[in-house]
C-alpha cells in the first residue's frame, strides 16, 4: 500500500510512519523541517515537506490511502489544524476521487468529540473544533474510519485496546493508537466507522474486527 501520513511528525502520526514501513509499505510522510525530515528518513518514510496552513498537497500524489494524525497541540491553533486544515485535506481528496485518486481516509480525532461537557474544560474547545472537521469527514462520502483514543502516553504499546462508541474513559499508548490505525486500514470493516479506544485487554485486529458487529448490537458507531 502507498501510503500517505499527515501529522507525521508527531507522536502518534510518527509511530503510524514507523510501523506501516515496517509492514513494508510504502510510506510519504509531510513534515515541516528538515530535522523532521531526516527522522521521518529513519524510520522508513519518505519525507514530503510542506506546511497545512500553505502547500501540502503533493503528500497525496500516488496513494493509495491517507492517514490524518495532525494536531494543533501547544500551539493552540486548532482552528487552523485541527478545523480548516482538516477540512481542506477532505475537499481534496473528494476532488482527487473523481480522477482515481484514493478515496480511504483513517483520522486520528479524539475521545470526547460528541461531548465536550463531559471532558476537561481545558479540551471544550479544540473538542468542539473537531466535531466540525469529524463531521465533514462523515458526511464527504469517501471510505472513512474516524479513531477517537483517549488519553495519550509514550508507554510501549500492548496491543491490547478497548474500542466502542462510547469506550470508557482512560489513556492509551501512541503505539497501540498507531496499531489501531493500521488494522483499520487492513480491515475494510471499519470503513464508516467511529469509535473511541482505549487501553484494555483485546487484541487490537481482534478489536478492530468486532466493531461491526458492536455498531449492529448497539445501533452507534457511524458517522
Amino acid at each position: 500500500m502507498n501510503l500517505a501520513v499527515i501529522g507525521a511528525a508527531g507522536g502518534v502520526g510518527r509511530r503510524v510512519a514507523a510501523q506501516a514501513a515496517a509492514a513494508g509499505h510504502q510510506v510519504r510522510a509531510l513534515v515541516r523541517t528538515s530535522e523532521q525530515a531526516d527522522m521521518l528518513a529513519l524510520h522508513g518514510a519518505q519525507p514530503v515537506q510542506g506546511d497545512l496552513t500553505g502547500d501540502w498537497t503533493a503528500v497525496l500524489d500516488g496513494a493509495d490511502a491517507v492517514v490524518w494524525a495532525a494536531g494543533a497541540g501547544a500551539s493552540g491553533h486548532f482552528q487552523a489544524i485541527d478545523g480548516d486544515a482538516l477540512i481542506a485535506v477532505t475537499d481534496e481528496l473528494v476532488r482527487r476521487r473523481a480522477s482515481g485518486g484514493p478515496a480511504r481516509l483513517v483520522v486520528v480525532s479524539s475521545m470526547g468529540v460528541d461531548r465536550p461537557e463531559q471532558m476537561p474544560p481545558f479540551l471544550a474547545a479544540v473538542l468542539r473544533v473537531k466535531a466540525v472537521s469529524d463531521a465533514h469527514v462523515q458526511a464527504s462520502g469517501l471510505d472513512w474510519t474516524v479513531v477517537r483514543p483517549g488519553g495519550l502516553t509514550d508507554a510501549p504499546g500492548t496491543g491490547l485496546v478497548s474500542a466502542g462508541m462510547p469506550a470508557p474513559r482512560g489513556m492509551i499508548a501512541r503505539d497501540d493508537v498507531a496499531a489501531v490505525v493500521l488494522a483499520c486500514l487492513n480491515d475494510p470493516r471499519s470503513v464508516g466507522q467511529t469509535f473511541e479506544v482505549v487501553a484494555g485487554d483485546t487484541p487490537v485486529a481482534r478489536a478492530v474486527a468486532a466493531l461491526e458487529e458492536w455498531r449492529r448490537q448497539w445501533g452507534v458507531g457511524r458517522g
